[in-house]
């Protein structure tokens, strides 16, 4: 990946973070992309507790979030820590994350996969 593509990334994954923190990104949206990630789960109830609880349990949320607004890479169910959690993969082998702080991670996190990341 170019380093300004990279940089230009990271900005975005820190500004989306912010967003996340400060409850400002429009629930609807949340929403409309939840439902169809997750059709199990009742997607208005879960983006109500997820913005109480951020970044806990939020991993899935954030990533398509974010995926939605990039528009590349890949939503994907990996681990971290050993731990169920899911994050965004790039087909160069890069990881973009911005809730491994719930596992005591970095906040946001855009570099090569490696521990404690790891695809399931």
């Amino acid at each position: 990946m170019m380093f300004q593509k990279m940089s230009n990334l990271l900005r975005l994954a820190e500004k989306v973070r912010e967003d996340f923190e400060n409850s400002s990104i429009p629930r609807e949206k949340l929403i409309n992309l939840y439902s169809k990630y997750n059709q199990a789960v009742d997607a208005e109830n879960f983006i109500e507790t997820a913005i109480r609880i951020f970044p806990r349990l939020n991993c899935g949320l954030a990533s398509i979030y974010l995926q939605s607004l990039i528009k590349e890479g890949k939503v994907t169910r990996g681990k971290y820590k050993g731990i169920d959690h899911t994050f965004i993969m790039f087909d160069d082998n890069r990881v973009l994350d911005i809730t491994a702080d719930q596992y005591g991670g970095p906040r946001v996190y855009l570099g090569k996969l490696k521990k404690p990341w790891s695809l399931i």
